[in-house]
């Protein structure tokens, strides 16, 4: 599976493209691809937003779900999803402990 991610343009912030065809904050609630069409249906999709200038910078990444919801298969994108690995309170790992 895949999952759909770029820069919002706005604040820098890393999004992921949601069902519907918007952008959103939360891993867990990204579009996931399950096959080679899903994932050009979302890249295109993707590319409009880039178009738009919403977004910068989309690509896709390999992702596993189970019991713990959407979980990257990269370090690097797990890094991405929950924010800075030296400052815990920095990031989305600090605005889910509040």
């Amino acid at each position: 599976m895949k999952v759909v991610t770029a820069n919002r343009l706005q604040d820098g912030e890393v999004v992921y493209l949601a069902p519907r065809g918007r952008f959103v904050d939360c891993l867990a609630d990204a579009a996931l691809a399950e096959d080679a069409a899903a994932e050009a249906a979302l890249l295109a999709i993707a590319r409009q937003a880039i178009a738009e200038r919403l977004v910068v910078g989309a690509y896709s990444f390999e992702v596993v779900a189970g019991a713990d919801g959407i979980v990257p298969t990269s370090t690097r994108e797990r890094i991405r999803a929950t924010g800075p690995s030296v400052r815990r309170d920095l990031g989305k790992q600090a605005a889910a402990a509040r």
